[in-house]
């Protein structure tokens, strides 16, 4: 099984995502068309779960998720927004359930994209 290393990157100065002419150096630095970018706080990266949604929507760090969750004996639908667990090494969400042991999974959007979104979920992360 493959899997794409994949990342989205947020402009925070145009407002927008690219993956196109954006890498990484092997210590993490973010290049531009083969240069380095002049203000990295500029820009925030998403990294690519591997996974895709029901809809076949890519689901990356951030996201704004819908799943399906079975709570004493009753399916129940939660939202919660995907977050990378360094001591895990795994994507989570962020109420600690871990992203591959989710089902029906449907993606509602981002905060940076929809700013209802960032009020909702992010606001107080800032």
């Amino acid at each position: 099984m493959a899997y794409d290393i994949k990342f989205r990157v947020w402009d925070k100065t145009a407002k927008e995502f690219s993956q196109k002419g954006f890498t990484l150096t092997l210590d993490g630095k973010l290049l531009r068309l083969g240069q380095p970018v002049p203000k990295d706080d500029n820009f925030v990266l998403h990294a690519f779960t591997g996974l895709k949604d029901k809809y076949d929507k890519e689901l990356y760090e951030e996201d704004i998720i819908e799943h399906t969750i079975a709570k004493g004996g009753n399916l129940t639908q939660e939202i919660g927004v995907i977050r990378y667990n360094n001591d895990h090494a795994a994507f989570y969400l962020e109420n600690g359930l871990p992203l591959l042991q989710l089902f029906s999974i449907r993606k509602i959007g981002n905060p940076y994209e929809n700013p209802i979104l960032f009020d909702l979920y992010l606001k107080n992360k800032t």
